[in-house]
């Protein structure tokens, strides 16, 4: 469709695509979601459910647990310092990844209103292209942070002692891995200088 003939169907266009998207995920409905950040009313499934009511339709929900973010897998397995802001920017050009046709969050109303729809489209397959990157470089474990093994070790101190606020048994456990640490350090002092 012509750009200029976009501008009049606006709703049109959005039901059609939201109807395509929960026809699909219904068809999907045991599968797992991916996403980057998409957790709230504003910017979510719950942004698409609500739009989608708007047009008189109901949505199928995709499930909970169903639901992966991305972002804040990365922040579990790498530390919450793994990488500066804004993230998914920063680890695709630290890792090399391509960021060709890539809009920026906050550009994106402006291209919008200057009805670069193309570039949108290309922005929005080159961030699903970005995201899918990470998931297979974490996956092999070839993902490039800003994590070294002191900040990870760290990071993981830190979560642990957050776990053991929630419940005794992270705090058992914690001071159990924190011994065999500790265990394990004098033994390596010893036996390098001993």
């Amino acid at each position: 469709m012509h750009p200029e003939k976009i501008e009049g169907q606006y709703d049109r266009l959005e039901k059609e695509i939201l109807e395509e998207f929960f026809g699909y995920a219904k068809n999907h409905e045991d599968c797992i979601w991916l996403h980057w950040n998409m957790r709230n009313a504003n910017y979510g499934f719950e942004a698409l459910e609500s739009r989608f009511e708007i047009h008189g339709e109901k949505p199928f929900r995709i499930p909970g647990p169903c639901r992966h973010d991305v972002a804040r897998l990365l922040i579990e397995l790498y530390g919450e310092n793994y990488i500066e802001h804004p993230r998914l920017e920063m680890l695709a050009k630290k890792n090399g990844i391509s960021m060709r046709d890539f809009i920026k969050g906050q550009e994106e109303p402006r291209a919008f209103d200057d009805r670069k729809y193309v570039a949108l489209h290309r922005s929005t397959l080159r961030k699903v292209d970005i995201i899918s990157d990470i998931v297979f470089r974490a996956a092999d474990d070839t993902l490039v942070t800003d994590t070294n093994g002191a900040k990870l070790f760290w990071s993981y101190l830190v979560s642990w002692i957050e776990k053991a606020k929630e419940h005794p048994l992270w705090w058992i456990l914690g001071i159990l891995g924190t011994l065999a640490s500790i265990v394990a350090l004098i033994l390596t002092i010893l036996w390098k200088f001993g």
